[in-house]
Order: C-alpha cells, then structure tokens, then sequence
C-alpha cells in the first residue's frame, strides 16, 4: 500500500505541473481564442530562470515571481507584436505563427543557454523526505502538489469569481460593447497574455527541481500541455483539471507496470478518451457574464 501510496502522490506532483502549464494555454484559447504555441517557450524559459536563480544563492521564494516576470515580459512583447495582428485571424494562421516563434525561441535559448543539461539545485528548506506508510517520499513534490493546487484555485477564483474575470469574458462576447463602457480591450487581452506567459514561466521554474532544464524540453511540455487542453474540452477549466490529473496519473503508472511502454500506454488512453467523448472531458458552453 504504501508503494502505491507514494506513487500516487508523484503522479499528483506531475499532474499539478501538466496543470499549470495546461491552465497556462487554457486562458488564452478560453478567454481570447487564440492558440498560442510558444507556450512551450514560456515552460522553458522559467526552467532557465529557476537554475541559474538557485544557483545564485538568490532567496529561493523569488524564483517564482521572477520566472513570471521574466515569462511575462516576453509574452507582454509578443502581445503586442506580432500576436494583437493575428487575432481576428483563423486558428491555422495562428498556429503558423506560434508555432514558428517556438522554434525561434528553442534556437535562442539553446544559444543562450547551451545545449546541456541543467539540474536546479533544491532549496535546503525544501530537501529531505517525509516518510508515508514507511516510504520516503520527496518534501519538494509535496510543495510542488500544494503550490500548484493554491496557484491553480487562485487562477480560476480571479477569472471566474471577480469582476475583472467578468470584464475579460466579456470582451471575448462582445468586445465592442465592452470598449463603448471605456474599457481599453487591448491592455486587458494584454495582461491576460502576461499572465498566461507567466503562470507558464512559474510552472517551468517549479519543474526544474524535478525535470531539469534542457533543449527539447519546451516542445515535450507543450505537446502534454495541449493533450491536456483538447482532452479536458478546449478552454474549460474542470476539464483542464480532470485531463492533468488522467494524463498524470496514467503516466506515472505506465511507467510503473509497463516502463518500456509507458508513454505509448499513457498516450493511448488519451486517444481513448477523445474517441469516447470527442469534445473532451467536459464540454465548452457558451459563458454568461
């Protein structure tokens, strides 16, 4: 029991990763219709922060909003060009675009940072084990499960639970009625992508103690990251939920049953589920403001 106890607690800690970065893509297709493929970039920028600001002896509790800054300055500069052009373009155009930006950025940053593989180093305070029915299990994935859990309900409490959610939902449903109240719509699709980038940059910085950082890494998170957003139900937020938690959990299974199979089974159970249910976990509805 207790084997598959601390099992279930490492696939929670990855689910919680795919989470952040699913949400991360899940805002911008939700609230703005826009399919933004650097958010890949976003994942492995924070990674790079997060390893070269522990290695700096820097306070370990800045990583994280550094890593937003960082990521969220550079989806600030995208925002404004060339993604506020493509906006009212089709999904295809858009993904061209993102899409090629990724790999401008995956260039960048291999020139940048190098080609090797860089290991964070783990916070003293959060070292160590805890043992859970006599198997020790990592106190840094323990953070990692309540970080992004607290991250993840303070994500859907401002979108959906304040007027300024409301406001942007509302720009998505009637974006010149929003702009006749005085509203600028641009500054809050603006900050909606800042905090999109940035939710992706803290999830790269929370990664790098279990993931490292390297070249490649970008691409292998954003193809989890949109099975996690097309299985959930494109731009829902339980649905984004349920699909983490799924992938998750069967690929840390996987690799516990089946390890020379494990992506291929893990995959395979995805493909499963939208063959069952092609809109996804939960389906989108049209939203009331």
């Amino acid at each position: 029991m207790g084997f598959y106890a601390v099992q279930s607690l490492n696939a929670l800690s990855f689910s919680m990763l795919l989470l952040l970065t699913g949400l991360g893509l899940s805002v911008v297709l939700n609230l703005m219709n826009f399919v933004n493929l650097t958010h890949g970039s976003f994942f492995l920028l924070g990674a790079y922060v997060g390893v070269y600001w522990l290695a700096s002896g820097a306070p370990w509790w800045l990583t994280f909003p550094v890593a937003f800054v960082a990521a969220g300055l550079v989806g600030f500069l995208l925002e404004r060009f060339p993604f506020r052009q493509f906006y009212a373009r089709t999904h295809l155009m858009q993904v061209l675009l993102t899409y090629g930006l990724s790999v401008i950025f995956a260039d960048l940053m291999r020139w940048g940072f190098g080609a090797q593989i860089l290991s964070a180093e783990i916070p003293e305070a959060l070292r160590g084990v805890v043992f859970i029915m006599d198997m020790p299990f990592p106190i840094y994935r323990l953070f990692i499960i309540g970080f992004g859990a607290a991250l993840a309900f303070a994500l859907w409490f401002v979108i959906d639970r304040t007027i300024w959610g409301a406001v942007v939902r509302a720009c998505v449903t009637d974006r010149g009625f929003v702009e006749t109240l005085g509203l600028d719509t641009r500054r809050i699709f603006t900050a909606v992508l800042v905090i999109s980038a940035g939710l992706g940059g803290i999830s790269g910085a929370l990664g790098a103690g279990i993931l490292s950082a390297y070249p490649g890494l970008d691409e292998e998170v954003l193809i989890l990251a949109l099975i996690v957003v097309v299985a959930g139900g494109l731009g829902t937020f339980r649905g984004t939920v349920l699909s983490a938690l799924l992938l998750g959990f069967a690929m840390t299974f996987s690799k516990v049953w089946v390890p020379e199979f494990s992506n291929v089974v893990a995959l395979a159970v995805m493909a499963a589920l939208l063959v069952a249910l092609p809109e996804g976990l939960v389906a989108r509805k049209v939203r009331q403001v």
